[in-house]
């Protein structure tokens, strides 16, 4: 059965980072990561995703256990990268968010980067 993929807005995504209650993966290039990230992201690249994906969906299986939500991000609105990863992982049956505006809005915000 597949996941579901729903978008996120900040207001909802900023308790659950500041909590560490979810799983954030940063799907933007690693050098994107490394130059500044959301504190507790998790850097997975779309262009990683198959090299990665049998680690990540252990981590994904313990988080959903926790009931910790998964939730990816990417550079803005404009950023095809979030959903691209988001859309393959809810065909493997997980169900993750997408944080609305991805880094762009945080930044925005004004909030802490890494």
């Amino acid at each position: 059965m597949p996941g579901t993929v729903t978008p996120i807005p900040l207001a909802t995504f900023f308790p659950l980072q500041q909590s560490n209650t979810a799983l954030i993966y940063d799907v933007r290039p690693g050098f994107s990561y490394r130059i500044g990230h959301i504190p507790g992201a998790q850097s997975w690249p779309k262009s990683q995703f198959d090299a990665q994906l049998a680690p990540r969906e252990a981590e994904i299986r313990s988080a959903v256990a926790a009931k910790r939500p998964v939730i990816l991000y990417c550079t803005d609105l404009s950023c095809p990268d979030s959903t691209k990863v988001a859309t393959r992982l809810a065909a493997l049956g997980h169900s993750v968010s997408i944080l609305e505006g991805g880094f762009a809005t945080w930044k925005a915000a004004d909030l802490p980067t890494e």
